[in-house]
């Protein structure tokens, strides 16, 4: 992480510059990917190499979920429920959240069960995440 953030700014690019550079599909040397504005922006939330940026981090990490990453997509739905670099919007989160699960991420999966108050959807989703870890596992070795 700290290496992106490093390679910005000796590119001279502001972060409001390399979110406006990230493409889904980067073609050009000037595109950064989704997974580039994401670790970016999990840098300057965290503070990892440099001053912490609640604002820029949440602008990235919201290129990075528009593009379809559901670990942006988590990061951000946490970061709008607690008003961090934003208002809170309880809302927004939710979306975010739910689409992160719709994505099999399974952390997501797991928060949405801790939330429901259907049992039988909680053991559901439950079940739906520990399948998505196993996925996830396997894809690992």
């Amino acid at each position: 992480m700290r290496k992106l953030a490093l390679l910005a700014v000796l590119a001279g690019w502001s972060v409001q510059a390399a979110a406006q550079q990230v493409q889904c599909a980067p073609t050009g040397a000037q595109a950064w990917s989704p997974e580039a504005a994401y670790r970016l922006g999990l840098a300057l939330r965290n503070g990892d190499g440099r001053v912490r940026d609640a604002a820029a981090a949440l602008r990235l990490l919201a290129e990075a979920a528009e593009c379809g990453l559901p670990q942006a997509m988590f990061i951000l739905a946490h970061m709008l429920a607690a008003g961090e670099g934003t208002a809170p919007d309880p809302a927004a989160a939710r979306r975010w959240l739910e689409r992160a699960a719709q994505l099999d991420y399974p952390e997501a999966l797991q928060e949405l069960a801790l939330g429901e108050s259907d049992p039988q959807r909680a053991d559901e989703l439950l079940r739906e995440a520990a399948h998505a870890l196993r996925h996830r596992a396997a894809e690992q070795r």
